[in-house]
């Protein structure tokens, strides 16, 4: 019972932190309706500390009320959904001892695949099209410089992903890491830009447009990881983990 009540607790407070850096932390993201934020950072580390459904909860209600009360309405219910999944992502892989190592290299090859259709996507993509449908880039000239610089984007993206993997697994050591936990953050994410990537098309009508997001949730995602890190490192040694908050101490 007592533990019940400081799960509860837990995911009361983790609702509210998810909420906080979602809603004040926030910064537009252009060619879209859409912005980043700081909230993956508490997203994963409510996975990761409550498991996945108490996870889910807080990163699906959180995320839903940043968008309800912050003008994005339409939103609403595509992100507790999206969020939610991923919250519980983190939790499923972080709280489970599973074969991550085969899990992780097949979501990065499927989003290796992907990458190679968004490329293929916006070279083939209509020019007058964008022109006249996204209002930053009125004019042919500004969709053409718009779509060289996302090429150079999502060719970073190839490289960066797989490098910030590496980076991060040398890490984890340093900051109390687990690989568990690693790759739900990491396969989390990519389901968060896939996710986004998906419902933005399906909103807008075009599946070329939401492709200028991408290099933006992406950062968005793998900043989180890094700030996670520094967190969970704290909580534990504040002794605040998983295990603390699920299993009673005799």
């Amino acid at each position: 019972m007592r533990n019940n009540l400081k799960i509860m607790i837990y995911t009361a407070l983790m609702t509210a932190f998810v909420f906080i850096t979602t809603f004040i932390i926030k910064i537009p993201i252009p060619f879209t309706n859409g912005y980043i934020h700081a909230g993956d950072m508490c997203i994963f580390i409510s996975g990761i500390l409550l498991g996945p459904w108490y996870g889910a909860f807080a990163a699906g209600v959180g995320s839903m009320f940043a968008d309800l009360l912050g003008g994005y309405v339409h939103w609403a219910i595509p992100t507790l959904i999206i969020k939610g999944v991923m919250g519980f992502i983190v939790g499923y892989f972080a709280s489970e001892k599973r074969n991550q190592k085969h899990i992780l290299a097949g979501t990065l090859s499927i989003w290796f695949i992907a990458l190679i259709g968004f490329v293929l996507s916006i070279k083939g993509a209509d020019i007058n099209f964008l022109a006249s449908n996204v209002d930053e880039l009125a004019g042919v000239e500004n969709v053409v410089l718009a779509i060289s610089k996302l090429n150079y984007q999502l060719l970073g993206v190839a490289i960066i992903i797989p490098l910030i993997t590496v980076i991060f697994y040398l890490l984890k050591d340093k900051y109390g890491i687990t690989f568990s936990q690693l790759s739900g953050m990491i396969i989390a994410g990519l389901w968060m830009v896939l996710g986004y990537y998906v419902t933005a098309g399906i909103m807008y009508g075009s599946f070329i447009i939401p492709i200028f997001s991408l290099p933006w949730n992406i950062i968005q995602f793998v900043t989180g990881i890094a700030l996670g890190f520094i967190i969970l490192a704290g909580l534990k040694k504040a002794n605040v983990s998983y295990v603390s908050l699920h299993h009673s101490h005799q």
